[in-house]
């Protein structure tokens, strides 16, 4: 069954110095240089506008109909899926939902059939709670309220009927625009949630979704399984399960497991980041530890008083 590898000591040492917010040392400041003005900003005085003005226009959202099927979200997500990580549902061209690979996969749990595709309406599986803010909306406010609901996800209204996406890309192109002297070697590592090949597929769906766990690794191996890798075998060599009646207890073999890109220690945030930026699947390791999109907000969100 899936369980948690536990931290070292010297890694808990690494995140306490980390994440201790009553330091103050220049090393570990944020600073963030503004596009508009050429200046450096801490992140409390940065507008989403400062850094990304661009994104504003060139990251519309994707979107879907609250009538569309599931098989339709599902293609779209694995068309768009280096891009943004979330659907937005909308009914008269205004955001009611938006749907993301766990939104699929939960609903799948419950009906593994090539019905729940075709027949189930994307309205039906959305998630209601989601973040919409102005195109004026302040960096820490963002970062706060991904951090709270732990989706790396925010509307922004740009006109009326006009919206933009911040996603996981948006926020990995602030951290490459971070100066900061943190390395590789400074990142805290979290608990790493490790998978067998013998574990079924509702065994991996169910560590995936109900503890909102970005990737597994593989049992003594540098490989992992992600929410997108299940959408992606299920809109390709599955179709959609038409003919597939036990897919909920088939094992991990069946999916093509990735390898996270091997960087070097010294490695700084900006540049992780911009390593990141370009991967289908945002994944990187150092020689002891797995980096993940979700390190960078919380290294971005460090010095925010989030309750």
């Amino acid at each position: 069954m899936i369980n948690n590898q536990k931290i070292t000591s010297a890694w808990k040492k690494n995140l306490n110095k980390i994440l201790n917010k009553s330091s103050d040392t220049k090393d570990n400041q944020l600073l963030f240089q503004s596009i508009n003005t050429g200046k450096n900003l801490e992140l409390q005085e940065c507008l989403f506008d400062d850094l990304l003005p661009i994104s504003l226009s060139s990251s519309p959202i994707s979107s879907i109909g609250s009538i569309d099927n599931v098989w339709i979200a599902c293609s779209m997500l694995s068309r768009v899926s280096d891009t943004t990580n979330n659907l937005v549902v909308l009914e008269k061209e205004y955001p009611l939902g938006i749907i993301g690979a766990r939104e699929i996969l939960r609903g799948l749990l419950k009906n593994p059939t090539p019905y729940y595709f075709h027949d189930i309406l994307a309205q039906e599986i959305m998630n209601r709670r989601f973040y919409l803010d102005t195109r004026n909306a302040r960096l820490d406010k963002l970062l706060e309220q991904m951090h709270k609901t732990k989706n790396e996800f925010t509307i922004l209204q740009n006109t009326k009927h006009s919206f933009s996406a911040v996603s996981i890309r948006e926020i990995l192109e602030i951290g490459a625009l971070c100066k900061t002297d943190f390395q590789a070697s400074d990142l805290a590592d979290p608990k790493i949630k490790i998978f067998r090949r013998d574990d079924t597929v509702e065994d991996i769906i169910k560590s995936l979704i109900h503890d909102n766990t970005e990737v597994l690794v593989l049992e003594n191996e540098s490989l992992f399984i992600d929410p997108m890798a299940i959408i992606e075998k299920i809109a390709g060599d599955l179709n959609y399960l038409k003919d597939c009646n036990n897919f909920l207890d088939l094992n991990a073999s069946i999916f093509k497991l990735q390898q996270p890109k091997l960087i070097p220690e010294k490695l700084s945030l900006s540049e992780i980041c911009q390593t990141m930026l370009y991967m289908k699947h945002p994944y990187i390791m150092t020689s002891n530890k797995l980096l993940t999109p979700r390190n960078i907000l919380e290294i971005l969100s460090k010095d925010l008083k989030i309750e």
